[in-house]
């Protein structure tokens, strides 16, 4: 029985881990989009460094 009750617990910490992990993510990816899109509005741009000699 005790066994079990260890199983359950740590499947649910894994479940809670695996939920909080994401959230994380979709926050910072969040964050970035609107900081790029409030820096285009005011005028900011991206230049790609990657130049070509011939």
């Amino acid at each position: 029985m005790k066994g079990i009750k260890i199983a359950i617990i740590g499947l649910i910490i894994l479940v809670v881990m695996n939920f909080l992990s994401a959230c994380g993510l979709l926050l910072v990816g969040g964050l970035a989009g609107t900081t790029g899109y409030l820096a285009a509005k005011h005028g900011y741009g991206v230049q790609s460094p990657v130049t070509h000699k011939k």
